[in-house]
This record gives C-alpha cells, structure tokens and sequence, in this order.
C-alpha cells in the first residue's frame, strides 16, 4: 500500500471508532465509504467488520452494563437471521437497492422527529408528555423487526447503527444507554460477520493483519468517543443523533 492508502484507512478506522463511541451512530456510514476510496467494495465491506468489531470491545468495557438487556433479548436473535440474509444480499443483490431504501427511510424518520422536537420546544411542550406516555411494544414485534433489518443493513452495507437507531430514539432512552445498546448490538453483530464474512471470501488474513496493526489507534479513538459522549447534554445529544440520521440518508441518497 501507498503511503496515501494508509492514511486514508487509518482516518477511517479511527473515526470510525470516535463516533460509535461517542454517540453510536454513523461509524459504519462514514467508514465504508472512505475504505471504498483506496480499495474495492467488496474489500473495503470486509475489512470494516474486524475494525468495528474491535472499537465495538472499547465500546464494551466503556459502557459495561448500560445497555437495554431486554431490548436485546428481542433484538439479537432476529439480527442474527438478518445477518445471514444479509450474506444472501450481497451474493444475488446490487447492495445500491437496499442502500437507497435505508437512505429514505433515514431521511423520512429524522425529518420528521427533528420536526417534533422544535414543535415540542417552541410551540406545544405537551409533544414531549405525549411520547413519553406512549405504550410499550406488548409482543415485541416491532423490536424483532428493528432487529431483523439492523442485521441485514449491517451486513449490507454496514447500516445496522442507522436501523438500530431509528428504532432506540423513540425509547428516549438515556445516551449512555443508547451507545451502551448500541455498542452490545452491533459488536455481536459484527462477530457474526467477520464469520460470515471469511466464509463468504470477503476477508481474508491480510485483512486480519492490516486491521491488527491498526488496532491501537482504534482502541485510543474509542476512548476519545466516550469521552466526547459524557460532556453530551441529554437533548442535544438526541438533535445530534437525529441530524446525523438526516445527513446519513442524504449521503446515501447522493452515492447510490
């Protein structure tokens, strides 16, 4: 590799672990893309998982025991099959199709909350009462579904943050809860890739080795990360996650 080329993947994989970290969305959508510069997608789709997986074990020790563990007694097992259709996807589907659905999804979700929240702020304070009164989801369908589709888009197109945090903003859960979930989802997520993902041809063991050297540098950003996400106040910590969704959805909208 060039001296550019590794540049380019160190800003990557290192960003990529500041943003999980901080505030757990937007790692897989800012990475991919950046990788797919100096290398070929598939390539580029392989080497993210390991790279992730281990800014997701930071992210582990970071926010041990804040995560959701019933939400992801609902969540995991329907990613896992999502992760396996995902792998079905990417042999028999141009990843474009299913990158532009989650583009407007992105964008029609954030659009419409970021309305929300500047209604509930500025001209009926009674919107914040009315979500937060909102009953659960009783048969967890809603939540196995969530879970399906953050399996498929983070096998997809490493999407799954998006998915999952379409899905968690609507709890308004605290931010050290919603990274926490985040983090566990997407880590056992990403063990089932870097499987699917070898068996599948996409890494191999310079892929391994590439992102061992790099590894270092992953582990410092993910510290960087949570610290960045304890001086977060709780509401802009929440404008920020949504602004992120939005411009998530264009980026994809604008590179499909």
């Amino acid at each position: 590799m060039s001296y550019d080329e590794i540049i380019i993947i160190s800003i990557a994989v290192i960003g990529s672990s500041v943003i999980k970290n901080g505030v757990g969305v937007g790692a897989g959508i800012f990475l991919l893309p950046l990788l797919a510069l100096v290398l070929p997608p598939k390539l580029a789709l392989g080497l993210g998982a390991p790279a992730m997986l281990i800014s997701d074990i930071v992210g582990v020790k970071n926010y041990w025991g804040a995560w959701d563990r019933k939400e992801l007694k609902l969540l995991l097992p329907s990613a896992a099959v999502g992760v396996l259709f995902g792998c079905f996807l990417i042999k028999v589907m141009p990843d474009s199709v299913f990158k532009q659905c989650v583009g407007i999804f992105a964008l029609l979700f954030s659009s419409l909350h970021i309305f929300k929240m500047i209604k509930a702020r500025y001209f009926d304070l009674r919107e914040v009462n009315r979500q937060s009164g909102k009953k659960p989801d009783q048969v967890g369908v809603t939540t196995m579904l969530f879970g399906f589709l953050g399996g498929v888009a983070s096998t997809v197109a490493h999407a799954g943050g998006l998915i999952l945090s379409v899905y968690l903003i609507q709890k308004r859960v605290s931010s050290r809860v919603f990274v926490g979930t985040m983090v566990l989802f997407l880590g056992i997520n990403n063990v089932l890739k870097v499987i699917a993902y070898w068996n599948i041809g996409i890494i191999t063991g310079d892929t391994l080795l590439l992102i061992g050297a790099l590894s270092p540098a992953i582990i410092i950003g993910g510290l960087a990360g949570n610290e960045l996400n304890k001086r977060i106040p709780q509401d802009l910590f929440r404008l920020i996650v949504l602004a992120l969704i939005f411009c998530i959805g264009m980026r994809i909208q604008l590179t499909v």
